[in-house]
């Protein structure tokens, strides 16, 4: 087996479609966009403050595993953490293989005088992270990875431990609105004098966007894993995820003065589309398949929800839930999907409300790495 770190553009290109070979014949694996894996590995604002390397495992001239290894240097530093991080992390079924990707990940970090290693994540939350360890015969949403069963076996078998579970539900879209849903949105609303925002068009949300994402610097400050965006990575998400965005899939809260309080984010399933694609738009007929997939659809995956830390345990995401359910009634969606929500959040008791289930879990460890090997390396 060899282990050959690539930086060259073709290499770069086996990097990303290597998984595709990989899960072949799986029907619940979405391959992401070959165009957009490429740019994220290469030209992706968080590289600004995050080092990264990538890693490509060969047994008989065959591709058989992948990793990168990221260095956040602003997260380090703002949680007083010694990290490097994993990611882009995939591999046959073969502990050998897994052990001598995350050696290499371990080895840098050694030479850099870090202490633990975790993941699977990337940049930030923002980006895909965590492992799947529950919903295996389940297809996921495109903005969370997929994995195979025998994943977790074998980063446990390495000696990683879990730090955080995620969960995600599924939600079964009623045709009425829970019980005093009406009123008590009501309430809240004159209560905390919010409302809200009425979005016009698509280039009305996206000249929101940078504020939408300074509430989320404030609303996840304390969350497992964040770091407040900066402007070049809000302004990269809106042009990567508004491009499709439904005003009537949007939300935006507002308080008197009509400063944004509050919002919601979410997208026609594009799962089963981008599996048709196969990682391209164009050319093709990829494009066909999400254009199709944008206008009729059973699923909706709601991608990103918050509040101001001062409106939190306030209840005023009601005010979004009412309005996005009465939308999703409209458009006949059947399902919601909701986004990643780690285990201890309160906020997830709102689904309490709806028929729900939770549908995927996904695991994030950690480990220490050996001082004493890095005291040799030394």
């Amino acid at each position: 087996m060899e282990i050959k770190e690539i930086t060259k553009g073709k290499d770069i290109w086996e990097f990303i479609n290597f998984p595709k070979k990989l899960y072949k014949g799986c029907e619940h694996y979405v391959p992401p966009l070959d165009n957009s894996e490429y740019n994220t590995l290469t030209r992706h604002p968080a590289l600004n403050f995050c080092d990264i390397r990538m890693w490509l495992a060969y047994q008989d001239n065959q591709i058989v595993g992948r990793i990168a290894g990221i260095i956040n240097h602003k997260c380090n530093e703002l949680k007083q953490q010694k990290r490097i991080r994993f990611g882009w992390f995939d591999t046959i079924d073969d502990i050998n293989v897994a052990k001598a990707l995350i050696d290499k990940v371990e080895e840098w970090g050694r030479e850099q005088m870090l202490t633990e290693i975790c993941g699977p994540s990337r940049y930030s939350n923002m980006e895909r992270q965590a492992m799947l360890v529950e919903g295996f015969d389940h297809t996921p949403s495109i903005s969370a990875d997929y994995n195979y069963e025998y994943y977790p076996k074998l980063i446990e078998q390495i000696g990683f431990e879990k730090e955080v579970d995620y969960i995600q539900y599924k939600v079964k879209v009623s045709k009425e609105l829970p019980e005093n849903f009406e009123r008590l949105a009501d309430i809240l609303s004159r209560k905390y004098k919010v409302r809200l925002r009425h979005l016009k068009n698509r280039d009305e949300l996206k000249k929101c966007g940078m504020e939408f994402f300074h509430v989320l610097n404030r609303s996840y400050a304390n969350i497992f894993n964040f770091i407040p965006l900066t402007d070049e990575e809000i302004q990269w998400t809106i042009e990567e995820d508004f491009q499709v965005a439904d005003t009537q899939l949007s939300s935006v809260l507002e308080d008197e003065n009509g400063r944004i309080v509050g919002f919601a984010f979410c997208l026609p399933s594009l799962s089963q589309a981008l599996r048709k694609a196969n990682g391209r738009l164009f050319p093709g007929g990829g494009w066909y398949h999400v254009v199709k997939a944008l206008r009729k659809n059973k699923y909706v995956d709601m991608y990103l929800t918050g509040v101001l830390p001062e409106y939190m345990h306030t209840g005023i995401h009601v005010l979004y839930h009412k309005q996005l359910h009465e939308n999703f009634i409209a458009k006949g969606y059947e399902y919601a999907f909701t986004a990643q929500q780690l285990e201890t959040n309160v906020a997830s008791h709102i689904w309490k409300k709806y028929e729900t289930e939770p549908y995927f879990r996904r695991r994030c460890y950690r480990k220490d790495i050996d001082n004493a090997q890095c005291t040799m390396h030394n």
